[in-house]
């Protein structure tokens, strides 16, 4: 079926590409028909790119991948890092954490920026209640965002710490979850862990249904795509990875904003064979935003990262170039494609610009200084659509059981969302560092409706105007070229309405008490911590005495607030060692070629302002986006 789907896309661009060169006219119209050519080739081979991995994933029949290999259990910290979250999400996680069925970790809470004393407090007073496996750290003016919290906080660990967790501030893990998964790293090629990621409490409501199935097309079709190649991403939450490597390559970048998913290409690249394994079972549950001005800020953090991805390590996923890392082609290209997807969005408003001005002219009577868009040729996007709508629901109901109400629910959020992710890549194009969005509040007392339109209000705009040349189209010049035309046009026209859909939707979710909690939660609202104070240049004698120990504030301004501080404890039972114990936990790391001295744990953290987020490192992918193909 690939190769089908690859000749039909060979077939039409190699028509279109004749129709650029014999309609050509002058220079403006041969520049301007090769951009729309071009645009053509990139949205297909998107649309190839998301054909291969549904493909891969539904056609393989081969045996599950074999359960972790008995032996040692290593010593694990369970990082979970905050930023200004109410007490009573948190501490959920804590007592979900404190329930695990494992003999050696600890836990680090590592509050980060949080302004208000009370809140941080009564964290702190939450791991004193649950013992001496909790140790709390709250970091004041702190640079890096999460990135930079999470370097200093593995810096405080005990030389013990073999293995490093993290949780999100309200994911809440099973019990199992460690004795599952933690045994991998007997395998001393085992670099890091990740299980799938998963969601409560949405089965009541057809919005938050849609939502959770869009969020899983990801861990249910790309992440095992990429895992038959060793080419997986690093996710954080409900993830494990080997601390010395962590180190080796290090730490966690607080100048990308999915600090995750990029040191994971790192730790993949340096050397050795590394080996990220990917479990597919869910280990766990968090929550998905529950207002869409708060999706739409968590996709703005997402898009960007994916984009800083392919700023800074391009040259390791283009054939040809001089490489640093050593990956397989395998993974240069979907690392490659993890960051090119992004873009299909943007190519969706491109063809939608396009696609508008054609109508205006078609409806004045007039050619655009364009190859012309619109005859019989437009059968072959519209076939393309099509097909590629169907694939991804298809695809959809596949890997997730849901229904094809559930599935076009996933589907429209997607659409939802493909303007703010357009918005965003342009962002990530023009600007390094943290990228957030800013949208206007609505006010006390504003209706249901008000508010849906105030949080998608670009979008409406969009959809009426497409809308509008619609129509101003076909009452001028009806026939079946305008037809086609129009047809395009409505379908990018509802793309964009499904953003005040989704809001209106969102809106009308029913607050249990727990969404109700969570409601507050920087997770939902999508606030980060505001970029910490630059420190001003100093002496080399200055530098590295704040590299050995930056002091942390407490309310009182006394110093380290940092509790629980101790080696970590075990279980009473005794550990049988693994007899490759020192192998695997020593093991040489070739990091030379990725180490990034900047932000290692202890340094970057305390000079410079880098501009970080600290965001889950990539979005489900939406098929069906472009004009031209879809999934």
């Amino acid at each position: 079926m690939l190769g089908m789907l690859t000749l039909a896309a060979l077939s039409y661009v190699a028509y279109a590409a004749a129709l650029t060169v014999l309609e050509s006219t002058g220079a403006l119209f041969l520049l301007a028909s090769s951009l729309l050519l071009g645009l053509e080739v990139i949205a297909l081979a998107l649309s190839l790119s998301y054909a291969f991995e549904i493909l891969d994933v539904l056609g393989r029949r081969g045996p599950p991948p074999p359960p972790a290999r008995a032996g040692r259990l290593p010593v694990v910290a369970l990082q979970v890092p905050a930023y200004d979250e109410p007490v009573a999400v948190v501490r959920k996680t804590l007592e979900a954490l404190a329930r695990l069925d494992y003999p050696s970790f600890m836990v680090q809470v590592v509050d980060n920026n949080t302004p208000d004393p009370a809140v941080w407090m009564g964290l702190q007073r939450v791991c004193e209640e649950l013992g001496p496996r909790f140790q709390f750290i709250h970091l004041e003016d702190w640079p890096g965002f999460k990135a930079g919290a999470l370097n200093e906080a593995t810096r405080r660990l005990p030389p013990d710490v073999e293995v490093i967790g993290v949780v999100d501030a309200d994911y809440i893990a099973h019990p199992g979850w460690l004795r599952a998964t933690a045994p991998h790293f007997a395998d001393p090629d085992v670099g890091f862990v990740q299980a799938a990621q998963h969601y409560r409490d949405w089965e009541d409501e057809p919005y938050l249904r849609g939502l959770f199935y869009s969020y899983r097309y990801f861990f249910d079709v790309s992440m095992p795509a990429r895992a038959h190649r060793n080419a997986i991403i690093f996710c954080g939450t409900i993830g494990l990875v080997r601390r010395r490597l962590l180190e080796a390559v290090g730490g966690w970048d607080p100048d990308c904003i999915p600090e995750d998913a990029e040191c994971s290409l790192r730790m993949l690249g340096c050397g050795g064979g590394v080996v990220g394994h990917y479990d597919p079972r869910p280990w766990g549950s968090g929550m998905m935003p529950l207002s869409f001005d708060g999706l739409k800020k968590q996709r703005f953090r997402w898009a960007p990262g994916g984009i800083q991805i392919l700023r800074t390590h391009w040259r390791e996923m283009v054939p040809l170039a001089k490489h640093r890392l050593h990956l397989t082609a395998a993974q240069r290209v979907h690392y490659l494609l993890g960051s090119v997807q992004w873009f299909g969005d943007l190519l969706t408003a491109l063809f939608t610009l396009m696609l508008v001005a054609t109508g205006v002219a078609a409806a004045a009577h007039r050619q655009l200084p364009l190859r012309q868009m619109a005859g019989t040729v437009l059968v072959i996007p519209v076939v393309c659509l099509v097909t590629g709508l169907l694939r991804g629901l298809w695809a959809l109901r596949r890997t997730t059981g849901c229904g094809w109400g559930d599935a076009a629910r996933a589907l429209r959020i997607w659409f939802a969302l493909s303007w703010v992710v357009s918005l965003a890549c342009v962002r990530g194009l023009v600007r390094r560092g943290a990228v957030f969005l800013r949208t206007p509040k609505a006010k006390e007392g504003t209706s249901t409706l008000g508010r849906a339109l105030r949080y998608s209000l670009a979008e409406s705009v969009i959809a009426a105007t497409t809308a509008l040349a619609v129509a101003a189209m076909l009452l001028r010049a009806p026939g079946l070229s305008t037809a086609l035309l129009g047809l395009l046009l409505l379908f990018e026209a509802f793309i964009y309405v499904s953003a005040p859909w989704a809001s209106a939707a969102a809106e009308r979710i029913a607050m249990t008490p727990a969404r109700r909690v969570f409601l507050r939660s920087a997770q939902n609202t999508g606030n980060r911590p505001p970029a910490a104070p630059a420190l001003t240049a100093m002496g080399a004698g200055g530098v590295a005495a704040l590299a050995v120990d930056h002091p942390i504030r407490d309310a009182n301004g006394d110093g380290v607030r940092n509790t629980n501080r101790h080696r970590l404890p075990h279980a009473d039972a005794p550990v049988v060692p693994h007899p490759n114990a020192d192998a695997h936990s020593d093991r040489d790391v070739d990091a030379h070629p990725v180490a990034r001295p900047h932000s290692r744990p202890g340094a970057a953290m305390i000079f410079g302002e880098p501009e970080s987020n600290s965001s889950p490192p990539s979005a489900p992918f939406a098929p069906g986006a472009s004009t031209l193909g879809g999934a």
